[in-house]
């Protein structure tokens, strides 16, 4: 995102109830230019800074267009501020810390000490240790202010100041080890908050699971998600990072193949996110996480009957949160969703996505996915008999791949069997892909490109 952008990706992220929020507020305004440049720049699908230039030439604001910019992001953000006043426990506590301050250099410290008592109380509650420090700060400056020489209650603020930090302080220590688990070891002793003791699980999980004892390195998780779900207020203020921690166990779940296990938790787990109110981008890539991790389990699983249902559930979800999931997201889905009825043998769905995904390529899309699009479209192509368009289809992918690299030995074997063998018998097919099972031994491919499309497999299921 160039910097001239930011204003642009801003407006495309809002709600339809922010957009409305943000026009509501500015009504009555004397100031109508930022009003018309956020219609314009709403109206627009991509950001041309030029065409806002030539369509408003007239009007005096364009002469001073980055001043304006800046004034309407800086009012969009204000009235975010508004909308969102309640959206967690975090941002009620920093307005009651601005209240305070504000109600401070007025020199109502009466007020500030009653207001940072509720503070206080509720960033215990909620474990906001950071912002606890902060407001620990401000009972400190105001109890001076009333009572500038009681210094035995000044020295129990301190203390309690100093305690804070502490947890603080544990906390920045933990995210560091969580970055490389094999680094840093931990101190046994139990943390505090529930959020320390979540980074210091999931830090013991990753280096069980490096040692190799899964068993306890799942009970590790599992006792951890037990001990979120009887703390149902923190559950909700931190759903996310609950969500993450439940996303661990089902990746792990998929990988010892304990589906069963793994589609019940599923579920569960999307019935406590619809109770979720509060949508965020870091919540919406969780979920999205999770819907990989469910089609991963019907790529695996490929006698699965209700793929299709959760594929226009994903799809719907995309649609809903549309400002809040990156374009790539789709793009990663698309192709899932494209691989997934090849496995299960629906080749005209399958194509259905790989045309999606071809006819609407653009320069910014993940150029792996591309390829390995334009290689799985070979593949059904060659299941559904085309052996006229497929030669056309080979050829476009070796002038394809000879422009991003140097062909592979493995892609030359892989090229010349699908063009050649696509009309052959069933018996002839057992038999020249025998010959290439051989050849690829001595050019094997590699596993990262049997992470996108298992020809291996394809392979061995026609001999």
């Amino acid at each position: 995102m160039k910097k001239n952008e930011e204003l642009f990706y801003l407006i495309q992220s809002l709600s339809k109830s922010e957009k409305r929020y943000f026009k509501m507020s500015a009504q009555g305004n004397d100031d109508a230019e930022y009003l018309i440049l956020f219609d314009a720049i709403e109206a627009q699908k991509e950001y041309n800074e030029k065409e806002i230039k030539l369509r408003f030439k007239d009007k005096a604001f364009i002469n001073q267009l980055t001043t304006i910019k800046n004034y309407l992001k800086h009012r969009i953000l204000q009235s975010l501020r508004n909308y969102h006043a309640k959206i967690s426990k975090n941002t009620e506590l920093l307005d009651i810390i601005r209240n305070v301050e504000i109600l401070f250099h007025k020199g109502q410290y009466t007020i500030c000490a009653s207001e940072l008592k509720r503070a206080e109380k509720k960033a215990k509650s909620f474990q906001q240790d950071t912002l606890l420090f902060h407001i620990q700060d401000w009972k400190r400056k105001v109890h001076q202010a009333l009572y500038p020489q009681d210094f035995e209650s000044l020295r129990t603020i301190i203390t309690e100041q100093k305690n804070t930090l502490k947890s603080t302080n544990e906390y920045i220590d933990l995210l560091l080890a969580n970055i490389d688990p094999g680094q840093f070891s931990l101190s046994h002793k139990k943390s505090v908050s529930l959020q320390n003791r979540t980074l210091k699980t999931l830090h013991k999980y990753r280096k069980l699971l490096i040692s190799k004892d899964t068993d306890k390195a799942k009970r590790t998780l599992e006792e951890l998600i037990k001990e979120w779900e009887q703390q149902p207020e923190l559950l909700r203020e931190f759903f996310t990072m609950y969500f993450s921690v439940c996303n661990n166990l089902l990746g792990f779940l998929v990988f010892k193949k304990q589906y069963k296990e793994a589609f019940v938790r599923i579920l569960l787990l999307k019935q406590r996110a619809e109770e979720i109110e509060t949508v965020s981008a870091a919540m919406i890539k969780e979920k999205l996480r999770l819907y990989n991790i469910e089609l991963e389990i019907h790529r695996n699983l490929k006698e699965l009957h209700t793929t299709h249902e959760v594929i226009e559930e994903i799809q719907q979800f995309i649609e809903k949160h549309q400002t809040l999931v990156p374009k790539n997201y789709r793009l990663s889905f698309s192709f899932q969703f494209a691989i997934i009825y090849f496995l299960k043998k629906d080749l005209k769905k399958s194509l259905q996505w790989i045309n999606a995904i071809l006819n609407n390529q653009t320069k910014k899309d993940r150029k792996d996915l591309i390829t390995y699009t334009y290689w799985l479209n070979l593949l059904v192509h060659y299941e559904l008999g085309n052996g006229f368009t497929l030669r056309y289809l080979v050829d476009s992918m070796k002038k394809y791949l000879k422009k991003q690299k140097n062909i592979a030995p493995y892609e030359k074997l892989l090229l010349k069997f699908i063009s050649k063998t696509v009309e052959y018998s069933s018996t002839q097919k057992r038999v020249a892909c025998n010959d290439l099972q051989e050849q690829l031994l001595a050019h094997p491919i590699p596993d990262h490109v049997l992470g996108y499309i298992d020809f291996e497999s394809w392979i061995q299921k026609k001999q």
